[in-house]
């Protein structure tokens, strides 16, 4: 991994616009934000915005977004953050930029920036960052190290998925050496609210069961709007059907909208315990890790058709 080039472009640049995708997770606003903060520490005389209309889940753990004019991104350098694609980024101006980088531990499906460093063998942006950070033997806040190990304990499930390396360890061990209260941090991304909590167990109760492997749910609006629930809440939990022994592939089906004929249109989350999955969500023109990946726009009719082929995947593979 190419672990100067970002330090460099941040010293040519002094108007800085980092960018994550639409839907943030607490990776990619972890990463916005922690990038944010380091950069504003060490050059105080930078502008540094971070950019973005969509607050997803986790904003309340975070800074409000910034506001910047048309004028300044386009003589920005801009940062796009944990997106794998163009199209996802949380502002379409990040292409009118002066100059781009992309640092992403998402599977390569598109190359859109002027510099790119992609790790699909990381388990998060905020490690990527962190290790970056660490090579450089760089002492950083407390803040900047609390937002960088959140998102690196969210988007690894507390260390427990296959892409956590010795490095992963040793990384959030530097963090823990920067004033990481490790406790707060869990809290932040684990602990749940009453609703959550009876929603989830709403999906433990109601998930389907195909070919006796393949677990979903199919969860319309009305649902999670019962529940209390927004879209970004309700879509992030398909985390609930994990951990189960007879489940080798689950899915989670979220409705997002209606299209113009009154239809419902879903988002869909994948994972697997060890099939190799993201190829089938790449048929559906989505995308992501081997293990954990997603599906946006999808109708009930091609819902089914995914559900046979993760079926048809844990099947050959048994």
């Amino acid at each position: 991994m190419n672990t100067d080039i970002l330090f460099e472009l941040v010293e040519q640049y002094d108007i800085i616009t980092i960018y994550r995708h639409v839907s943030p997770d607490a990776d990619a606003l972890g990463s916005q934000f922690g990038l944010k903060q380091w950069i504003q520490e060490t050059y105080p005389d930078k502008q540094v915005y971070a950019l973005g209309r969509d607050a997803g889940s986790k904003q309340s753990l975070f800074p409000d977004m910034d506001i910047a004019d048309d004028e300044t991104v386009a003589v920005s350098l801009a940062i796009i953050l944990d997106t794998a694609n163009g199209a996802r980024v949380d502002d379409e101006r990040w292409s009118t930029a002066a100059y781009t980088l992309k640092i992403d531990h998402h599977i390569i499906v598109e190359r859109f920036a002027d510099v790119e460093v992609v790790e699909d063998l990381f388990g998060a942006t905020c490690e990527m960052l962190a290790y970056m950070f660490e090579q450089k033997k760089l002492v950083l806040s407390a803040r900047c190290a609390q937002y960088l190990y959140g998102g690196i304990i969210a988007d690894t499930l507390r260390f427990s998925i296959a892409t956590i390396k010795p490095r992963t360890l040793r990384t959030a061990a530097y963090l823990l050496e920067m004033g990481v209260d490790v406790k707060k941090a869990n809290e932040d991304n684990f602990s749940t609210s009453y609703r959550l909590y009876c929603f989830e167990n709403y999906i433990r109760s109601s998930c389907q069961l195909m070919e006796g492997h393949v677990a979903y749910m199919i969860i319309n609006r009305e649902d999670y709007e019962r529940f209390g629930l927004t879209f970004n809440e309700a879509k992030e939990k398909v985390f609930v059907m994990g951990g189960v022994d007879e489940f080798e592939a689950w899915a989670l089906f979220t409705e997002k909208e209606r299209d113009e004929n009154g239809r419902r249109v879903y988002n869909g989350s994948l994972r697997s315990k060890n099939r190799t999955i993201n190829d089938i969500a790449n048929k559906y023109q989505g995308g992501g890790h081997r293990f954990a990946c997603g599906v946006k726009g999808l109708y009930e009719e091609t819902i089914q058709s995914l559900l046979q082929d993760l079926c048809e995947r844990v099947k050959d593979e048994k």
